[in-house]
């Protein structure tokens, strides 16, 4: 009998031990169409099953002060919005970190109206776009989340799924540092290609991925066809411009500048994985980065363990 119970502690304990980290890639849409609204449900609910430690998200994050240069007056009215307002916070508001970590210890329910103001501004003086409005998601939807679809994939994800687990932050991951840099070349080279056989393959690539997606928006899979493999090379080809003309200057460039930030995006996730020691991770990402994700995670951290959404 001893032998045994000795034979089992030691099998647990080389699991605590042993256990391999990981992290799986769930490919996103961002803002969807209303035909597509629940097409989030099925990602949900193989997510919630995987009862992930961290949830990574597609932001910039809070220190990075290159992206945030470009972020400042960027693609997106909403992070505008919210620089502009992290400056004004940082002027008038005092931050204090054990104040904010003490807030985090306790749970939701016993957060006041005043504590989720407190948790908020110091977010919001941090940087930290992903918990500002991360609490102010728990503060409006504790305990269960939203039930009315809101047409935004990462929202409908990250949010809901950090809530019903209980986390106290979500991660941002994202390097938007070359991102205009990105943007400049993209439009040139898409320009020089027009007429060109270049342009024909473009095209050929979007039949490709819109054939595949017309029966799965209706019937309510698209999430799940949007993380195939083959689905993802496609988009991989197409937004990382792999079919253009590489002899091109500017093409050359946009591509270079899209693997770039996928690089960078790979060692902020798992630079954050080994520092905060989680075992088991997801990041909620735009379909087009997860090839290069998954590629760039595999060079730089080959202790973790890359899964797609679809091997789960």
């Amino acid at each position: 009998m001893k032998s045994i119970l000795f034979f089992i502690l030691i099998l647990n304990y080389s699991f605590a031990f042993g256990q391999q980290k990981e992290i799986v890639l769930v490919a996103t849409m961002h803002q969807v169409p209303k035909i597509l609204k629940n097409s989030y449900r099925p990602l949900y609910k193989k997510s919630l099953a995987y009862q992930p430690d961290a949830i990574f998200v597609e932001t910039a994050m809070p220190d990075d002060s290159l992206s945030w240069q470009y972020l400042k007056n960027g693609y997106s009215k909403n992070l505008q919005e919210f620089y502009k307002y992290s400056l004004q916070i940082k002027e008038s508001f005092k931050f204090n970190k054990d104040s904010l970590d003490y807030l985090l210890s306790k749970d939701f329910k016993e957060l006041t109206k005043d504590d989720f103001k407190k948790i908020r501004l110091s977010f919001a003086y941090q940087r930290d776009y992903p918990n500002f409005y991360y609490f102010e998601y728990i503060q409006n939807y504790f305990p269960n989340g939203h039930k009315k679809s809101k047409r935004h994939e990462n929202y409908e994800l990250s949010r809901k799924l950090a809530l019903k687990l209980g986390h106290k932050k979500i991660y941002a991951a994202d390097d938007q540092q070359t991102n205009g840099e990105f943007h400049k070349h993209w439009t040139a080279c898409d320009k020089a290609m027009e007429g060109t056989s270049f342009s024909r393959k473009e095209k050929k690539l979007a039949r490709k991925l819109f054939l595949r997606e017309i029966l799965p928006s209706v019937v309510g899979r698209y999430g799940i066809v949007n993380n195939k493999l083959k689905h993802l090379q496609l988009l991989d080809s197409l937004s990382g411009l792999k079919y253009t003309n590489p002899q091109n200057l500017d093409c050359a460039k946009a591509v270079d500048y899209f693997n770039q930030r996928n690089r960078r995006f790979a060692y902020n996730l798992g630079t954050q994985i080994n520092e905060n020691d989680f075992k088991k991770s997801i990041l909620f990402v735009g379909a087009s980065h997860i090839v290069g994700l998954k590629k760039e995670l595999n060079i730089q951290f080959p202790d973790i363990k890359v899964i797609l959404f679809d091997e789960l």
